[in-house]
Order: C-alpha cells, then sequence, then structure tokens
C-alpha cells in the first residue's frame, strides 16, 4: 500500500508540472503567438485548444488522485482495483485491440490517400503505420525475451 501512495505522490508531481507546462503553452501560443511567433489567428486557436485540453485532462487526474490521497477509503478503493487481476487483463487486452484497430485505420488511410489523392497525401499516414509497426515488435520482441 505504501508504494501506491508513493505512485500516487509522483503522479501528482507529474500531473503539477503538466498543468504549468499547459498553462504555458496557452500563454505562449494562444496569447503571444501573433507577437512571437506572427501566427495566424487560427492556428493561435488551435494550439490553444491543444494546451486547453491537456490542461483539462491533467486538472481532472489531478483532483482525482488527490481526493484519493485524502480519503482512506477512496485509497484503498483505487488499490484493489489497480491490482485485481482481472482488471488488469481487461486493460491489457482493450490496449492491444485499440493499438490493432488505430494501426489498421492508419494503413487503410494511408493506401486510400496514396491511391486516390496522390502520393504524398500518404505519407504522413504511412510514417504513423509503420513507426507504432516497429515499436509494436521492438516491445513484443522485449517481452518475449524478458519471459
Amino acid at each position: 500500500m505504501e508504494e501506491y501512495i508513493n505512485t500516487l505522490k509522483k503522479r501528482l508531481t507529474i500531473w503539477k508540472l503538466l498543468l504549468l507546462f499547459s498553462v504555458a503553452g496557452i500563454g505562449i501560443f494562444f496569447i503571444f503567438g501573433s507577437v512571437l511567433f506572427g501566427m495566424d489567428v487560427e492556428l493561435r486557436r488551435a494550439f490553444g485548444a491543444m494546451f486547453g485540453f491537456l490542461f483539462i485532462f491533467s486538472l481532472c487526474y489531478f483532483v482525482t488522485d488527490s481526493t484519493t490521497l485524502g480519503s482512506d477509503n477512496k485509497l484503498r478503493e483505487q488499490y484493489i482495483r489497480n491490482i485485481d487481476e482481472r482488471n488488469l487483463s481487461i486493460e491489457a487486452k482493450s490496449s492491444r485491440v485499440t493499438l490493432n484497430i488505430v494501426m489498421i485505420c492508419l494503413f487503410i488511410s494511408f493506401i486510400v490517400m496514396s491511391l486516390f489523392i496522390g502520393n504524398n497525401a500518404g505519407t504522413v499516414p504511412g510514417i504513423c503505420f509503420y513507426g507504432i509497426w516497429l515499436i509494436k515488435s521492438a516491445v513484443k520482441y522485449y517481452y518475449n525475451k524478458k519471459m
């Protein structure tokens, strides 16, 4: 249980850093984007929205983790939920399926964009697909060798 409390404290530190990073990103791109980088309004809004979503995401997890540390009942529930074999198995299986679905969508978009839009249009989905495939293969090799 003490290890889990230390893990939560480390995560709180990470959430604090992400909150600061997102506020800085909102300030730099959304507010000062035209002065510093000469950005158009649409691009400033896009960067501001990305950092705004990062802020909301990290704030929600910061509040959740801090309330978990503050309450013994929530801490016990969260600890049991995180060490439960069934939940860990469900998480691993859903992650594998999600990764495979993303890879299939990237590959299909690579083919469609290359065939119908032009040769250069499929470059980004192709690079993403092959990059994810290489990372997945390396991780699979690592865990197969480890076990």
